[in-house]
């Protein structure tokens, strides 16, 4: 079977890294043909994500969404798969089976599949009754390198970190913590990969040392040695996770996950129950960084997003009926 693979941006984030390992394990485990396709015109594309994904597929380019069908008929696709918001935007195909995979709160069913990316969007839209593929976790666990060194941080310094993108480490509470945490306390680092930095210079103090923010990377081995890194993963994005791929890599890797309670996107507090630290104020988030044993393990929580897995489900929602 040969799928052309969509998504509107090529970028570092956890949706490119999970349209990436859709595609890769089609190739490795079903033996299908993967060819990646997308806007090259939005300014949500990054370079190091586009070139991730050269490296590895054919991948081909629009300007305008018409331009899909073309590409479809004369590369001769037996399926167009989509990841995308979930609601009717225009960019589907009559051309081939289409398959939608709906990252958001959205039930606006449209292609021939339906699906979402988790348990617990499903849940909350159709009480279960859509199907889902869960994003999976795929990271080379073969190495235990870090960066502490690179980063100047002490080998017995508390490390909290937290990769994403630039605007996902929202809170504006947790950014108070962290800044008020890091200024108080020079053995506690915080580090952050892609995001923007929300500590500001003033005239009157620097920038704190154990504050540090790293450009975004996709590269997988980078990101493991940053997991490595960390003593915990310090989530603080304001809407939650629909899945949560940076919560799942922390947890399978064994690091206990800091995340908010209150978040209204909870997919991620689904998966992890019991097996994390929850906060809901500055107070308890406080309490977690300067006193939390950080002994919560919900490694065999997210085993079940390992490749294989989610390949088997990904094959039974999506390409059943083209087989």
């Amino acid at each position: 079977m040969k799928i052309l693979f969509h998504e509107n941006e090529l970028n570092y984030r956890g949706q490119s890294t999970a349209l990436y390992d859709y595609a890769h394990f089609s190739e490795e485990f079903l033996g299908h043909q993967a060819v990646i396709i997308y806007n090259k015109t939005l300014p949500t594309n990054h370079p190091a994500g586009i070139e991730k994904f050269k490296k590895r597929f054919e991948v081909l380019e629009y300007s305008d969404p018409n331009e899909i069908d073309g590409f479809i008929r004369k590369g001769n696709f037996d399926l167009f798969y989509n990841i995308k918001n979930g609601n009717i935007d225009g960019i589907d195909t009559k051309e081939c089976r289409s398959a939608v995979h709906t990252v958001f709160k959205y039930y606006e069913p449209h292609g021939d599949v339906y699906a979402y990316v988790s348990e617990w969007l499903s849940q909350v839209m159709t009480g279960g009754k859509a199907p889902f593929v869960p994003h999976m976790v795929n990271i080379p666990l073969s190495t235990y390198e870090n960066l502490r060194s690179e980063l100047n941080i002490p080998q017995n310094a508390k490390v909290f970190g937290y990769y994403g993108g630039a605007a996902s480490f929202n809170i504006k509470f947790a950014q108070e913590v962290v800044e008020k945490t890091a200024r108080k306390y020079r053995d506690i680092f915080f580090i952050f990969m892609g995001v923007s930095p929300f500590v500001k210079k003033s005239w009157w103090r620097s920038l704190p040392k154990n504050i540090i923010f790293l450009p975004p990377s996709s590269d997988m081995l980078q990101k493991v040695k940053f997991i490595n890194t960390c003593d915990a993963l310090l989530h603080a994005r304001e809407r939650g996770e629909t899945f949560g791929i940076t919560v799942a890599e922390f947890a399978l890797m064994g690091k206990p996950v800091i995340t908010f309670a209150g978040a209204p996107e909870k997919a991620h507090i689904m998966e992890l129950g019991e097996e994390a630290y929850y906060y809901t104020d500055k107070r308890s988030l406080q309490e977690i960084l300067l006193d939390a044993d950080l002994t919560k393990n919900a490694a065999h929580r997210f085993k079940k997003f390992l490749p294989e897995t989610v390949m088997k489900k990904f094959n039974e929602v999506f390409l059943r009926y083209n087989q």
